[in-house]
């Protein structure tokens, strides 16, 4: 029954996406690393990717041959879960103003397996966890100038690759390319987002939403809004900066 109730509410959180947070970030740029693979295992990146307040999430960010290589490894129990079911948000952006620029979003569970995954009351919660890993059907992509808006197939011909996987800890690990020639960019510097995609923040675009659609009582005054409680105490999402090429 919990299997049950869980993914529901995964299928109900689905187009709930959002890019930022209201927290202070640090300020990180681009990583060398001389070869990196995709394909999940992140040896390359060795202890070069970056801990998050405590160690919660790790990631790196690097940009090689104009491409753009992502990894990123979970380790916190939550937010490992709403990883899982939400997925890793890479928004890039045109400008380094950390506006919503070209963004890959995966994993990002297929609703039907989903729905399929809501009827089945057996299943233990590492296999479900492996079945919604797997029930992608392609990359989701939004505001990128050289390819359409949606479902990007695993076998492109554009070169977007993603992998994840939980590691041997079950850790979430996740690893990315993303050819920035897809990009048309306004300026020669830019800001690169990582969001660990959670409920949290589709909560707060959620009230958000609301409260644009309707802020004025009927007597003219704003009405107020609820607050959603961040139950992390720690960020989940950071912006890197560099320059395009």
């Amino acid at each position: 029954m919990m299997n049950k109730f869980w993914v529901l509410l995964i299928i109900g959180s689905l187009p709930l996406v959002t890019f930022s947070q209201k927290k202070k970030s640090d300020v990180y740029t681009f990583q060398s690393i001389s070869s990196i693979t995709v394909d999940g295992d992140l040896k390359e990146w060795n202890d070069q990717l970056i801990p998050v307040e405590g160690d919660a999430w790790l990631f790196g960010v690097v940009r090689k041959e104009n491409k753009l290589l992502v990894a990123v490894r979970v380790q916190d129990p939550t937010l490992r879960q709403e990883a899982i079911r939400n997925g890793i948000i890479v928004n890039i952006s045109y400008t380094r103003k950390k506006k919503d620029g070209a963004r890959l979003i995966y994993p990002f569970p297929d609703r039907e397996r989903l729905r399929a995954l809501s009827q089945t009351e057996d299943l233990d919660l590492s296999t479900l966890q492996l079945e919604l890993l797997n029930s992608s059907r392609g990359y989701y992509l939004n505001g990128f100038s050289r390819v359409v808006d949606g479902l990007l197939s695993f076998k492109n011909s554009y070169g977007v690759k993603a992998v994840v996987k939980l590691d041997s800890n079950e850790n979430f690990v996740y690893e990315s390319m993303i050819p920035l020639d897809l990009i048309e960019f306004k300026e020669e510097e830019i800001a690169v987002q990582i969001v660990v995609n959670n409920t949290f923040i589709q909560l707060q675009k959620m009230a958000k939403s609301r409260s644009v659609n309707t802020p004025y009582s009927i007597y003219g005054r704003v009405q107020p809004t609820a607050t959603v409680r961040n139950p992390y105490k720690f960020k989940t999402d950071v912006w890197i900066f560099g320059k395009v090429k």
